[in-house]
Protein backbone atom coordinates (compact mmCIF):
# COMPACT_ATOMS: atom_id res chain seq x y z
CA UNK A 1 0.00 0.00 0.00
CA UNK A 2 1.09 3.48 -0.82
CA UNK A 3 0.94 5.30 2.46
CA UNK A 4 -1.27 8.59 3.00
CA UNK A 5 -0.50 11.76 4.84
CA UNK A 6 -3.56 12.19 6.64
CA UNK A 7 -4.50 9.91 9.36
CA UNK A 8 -7.72 9.09 10.86
CA UNK A 9 -8.90 9.05 13.99
CA UNK A 10 -10.22 5.90 15.18
CA UNK A 11 -12.72 4.77 18.28
CA UNK A 12 -12.42 1.14 19.28
CA UNK A 13 -15.43 0.19 21.00
CA UNK A 14 -14.90 -3.59 22.77
CA UNK A 15 -15.73 -4.85 25.99
CA UNK A 16 -13.57 -7.46 25.87
CA UNK A 17 -10.07 -5.76 27.00
CA UNK A 18 -7.93 -7.93 24.72
CA UNK A 19 -9.83 -7.59 21.62
CA UNK A 20 -10.00 -3.62 22.06
CA UNK A 21 -6.13 -3.86 22.75
CA UNK A 22 -5.65 -6.01 19.53
CA UNK A 23 -7.44 -3.48 17.26
CA UNK A 24 -6.62 -0.39 19.44
CA UNK A 25 -2.46 -1.34 18.50
CA UNK A 26 -3.08 -2.97 14.82
CA UNK A 27 -4.85 0.84 14.13
CA UNK A 28 -1.97 2.58 15.58
CA UNK A 29 0.90 0.52 13.50
CA UNK A 30 -1.50 2.28 10.64
CA UNK A 31 -0.32 5.47 11.40
CA UNK A 32 -4.24 6.74 12.40
CA UNK A 33 -5.05 8.28 15.86
CA UNK A 34 -7.03 5.88 18.42
CA UNK A 35 -9.10 6.38 21.45
CA UNK A 36 -10.46 3.09 22.83
CA UNK A 37 -13.17 2.33 25.79
CA UNK A 38 -14.96 -0.82 26.65
CA UNK A 39 -18.94 0.13 27.24
CA UNK A 40 -21.36 1.88 25.21
CA UNK A 41 -21.85 5.15 27.53
CA UNK A 42 -18.42 5.69 27.76
CA UNK A 43 -18.22 5.26 23.77
CA UNK A 44 -21.16 7.75 23.35
CA UNK A 45 -18.51 9.95 25.83
CA UNK A 46 -15.49 9.44 24.07
CA UNK A 47 -17.17 9.80 20.91
CA UNK A 48 -18.77 13.17 21.27
CA UNK A 49 -14.87 14.22 22.79
CA UNK A 50 -12.69 12.78 19.95
CA UNK A 51 -15.08 12.73 17.11
CA UNK A 52 -13.42 9.79 15.18
CA UNK A 53 -13.62 9.95 11.41
CA UNK A 54 -13.98 5.52 11.91
CA UNK A 55 -15.39 3.98 15.16
CA UNK A 56 -14.92 0.11 15.51
CA UNK A 57 -18.04 -1.40 17.59
CA UNK A 58 -18.27 -4.67 18.97
CA UNK A 59 -21.86 -5.45 18.76
CA UNK A 60 -22.19 -7.73 21.90
CA UNK A 61 -21.69 -5.79 24.95
CA UNK A 62 -23.45 -5.77 28.16
CA UNK A 63 -26.34 -2.90 28.73
CA UNK A 64 -25.90 -1.03 25.96
CA UNK A 65 -25.26 -3.60 22.92
CA UNK A 66 -23.22 -2.16 19.88
CA UNK A 67 -26.72 -1.70 18.25
CA UNK A 68 -28.58 0.98 20.69
CA UNK A 69 -24.70 2.47 20.83
CA UNK A 70 -24.51 3.06 17.03
CA UNK A 71 -28.42 4.24 17.02
CA UNK A 72 -26.95 6.85 19.51
CA UNK A 73 -24.10 7.78 17.69
CA UNK A 74 -26.28 8.42 13.99
CA UNK A 75 -28.27 10.67 16.35
CA UNK A 76 -25.71 12.81 16.93
CA UNK A 77 -25.47 15.54 14.12
CA UNK A 78 -21.82 16.74 15.24
CA UNK A 79 -20.35 13.08 14.07
CA UNK A 80 -22.89 12.85 10.61
CA UNK A 81 -19.60 11.96 8.29
CA UNK A 82 -18.17 9.48 11.05
CA UNK A 83 -17.79 5.81 9.02
CA UNK A 84 -19.08 3.10 12.09
CA UNK A 85 -17.94 -0.75 11.34
CA UNK A 86 -19.19 -3.54 13.14
CA UNK A 87 -16.67 -6.02 14.53
CA UNK A 88 -18.51 -9.16 16.03
CA UNK A 89 -18.68 -12.47 16.09
CA UNK A 90 -22.00 -12.94 14.44
CA UNK A 91 -21.37 -12.72 10.33
CA UNK A 92 -24.86 -14.45 9.67
CA UNK A 93 -27.25 -12.50 7.35
CA UNK A 94 -29.67 -11.70 9.84
CA UNK A 95 -27.22 -10.15 11.71
CA UNK A 96 -25.78 -8.33 8.88
CA UNK A 97 -29.49 -6.90 8.12
CA UNK A 98 -29.67 -6.05 12.05
CA UNK A 99 -26.60 -4.01 11.58
CA UNK A 100 -27.58 -2.40 8.02
CA UNK A 101 -30.61 -1.22 9.62
CA UNK A 102 -28.84 0.49 12.77
CA UNK A 103 -26.49 2.58 10.86
CA UNK A 104 -23.77 0.43 10.32
CA UNK A 105 -21.49 1.30 7.15
CA UNK A 106 -19.54 -2.12 7.77
CA UNK A 107 -19.57 -5.25 8.77
CA UNK A 108 -16.74 -7.10 9.80
CA UNK A 109 -16.21 -10.72 11.50
CA UNK A 110 -14.11 -11.36 14.54
CA UNK A 111 -11.27 -11.95 14.63
CA UNK A 112 -10.99 -9.09 11.91
CA UNK A 113 -8.48 -10.08 9.25
CA UNK A 114 -5.74 -6.97 9.81
CA UNK A 115 -5.33 -6.74 6.66
CA UNK A 116 -9.07 -6.12 5.43
CA UNK A 117 -8.98 -3.27 7.82
CA UNK A 118 -6.01 -1.80 6.83
CA UNK A 119 -7.44 -1.91 3.34
CA UNK A 120 -10.98 -0.21 4.69
CA UNK A 121 -8.92 2.25 6.28
CA UNK A 122 -6.74 3.41 3.72
CA UNK A 123 -10.05 3.36 1.22
CA UNK A 124 -11.54 5.96 3.65
CA UNK A 125 -8.16 8.02 4.05
CA UNK A 126 -8.04 8.17 0.17
CA UNK A 127 -11.74 9.15 0.12
CA UNK A 128 -10.97 12.08 2.29
CA UNK A 129 -8.18 13.31 0.18
CA UNK A 130 -10.26 13.33 -2.56
CA UNK A 131 -12.43 15.46 -0.85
Amino acid sequence: MVPLKSSLRVLVVDDNQASADTLHWTVELFGDEVKSCHDGQSALKLAADFKPDVVLLDIGMPGMDGLQVCQALRAMPELGQMKIIAQTGWGDEQMRLKTASAGFDLHLVKPVDPRVLEDMLWLLRSGRQAA
